[in-house]
């Protein structure tokens, strides 16, 4: 009797096509690495942002000065400006389009600055917060929010959102 040893040719085809089944289902997972990543960027960002304005509404009580300036970081009831001058320099972001591009929106009141990823959002100055906020029009945004305070008795506004970071 003939020993047969080996696989048939119909075998063969059955274990490639599962593979490529399987492939093609599992590799959707491990491709949204960059979208992770800008995420998990934001999402540090607003604990920078939070650390840096405690950091110099701290320098403001121990001066006593809650209306000029803790050295370069402009400052109104204690905490940063929402601008390049105030919170941007407090939280050493760097030069815009370097890591990080913003938005200030005066049109707000108290005023509000957006920062997001460089790079992903849109190179130049939008024409108001709405154009930041939705780059690609899907109503999704990937930006940090600091809302500068009236008060000092009530800290500035950090929010987040992520939806549209790449996930």
């Amino acid at each position: 009797m003939r020993n047969q040893k080996g696989f048939t040719l119909i075998e063969l085809i059955i274990v490639i096509v599962v593979l490529g089944i399987l492939a093609v289902t599992a590799a959707p997972q491990f491709f949204n690495f960059s979208g992770d990543a800008r995420e998990s960027a934001v999402k540090g960002l607003k604990g920078n942002i939070q650390g840096a304005y405690q950091t110099v509404y701290a320098k403001a009580a121990v001066d006593g000065d809650f209306s000029t300036a803790i050295g370069d970081v402009t400052i109104a009831n204690g905490y940063p400006t929402a601008d390049a001058d105030g919170i941007v320099e407090a939280a050493s972001l760097g030069a815009e389009g370097e890591d990080w591009e913003w938005f200030e929106d005066t049109s707000t009141t108290p005023a509000t600055i957006y920062i997001g990823p460089a790079g992903f959002i849109a190179e130049s100055s939008p024409a108001e917060a709405a154009d930041y906020t939705d780059i690609d029009g899907s109503g999704n945004g990937c930006y940090v929010s600091y809302q500068q305070t009236d008060s000092a008795d009530t800290p500035p506004t950090v929010a987040i959102d992520v939806s549209g970071c790449g996930n």
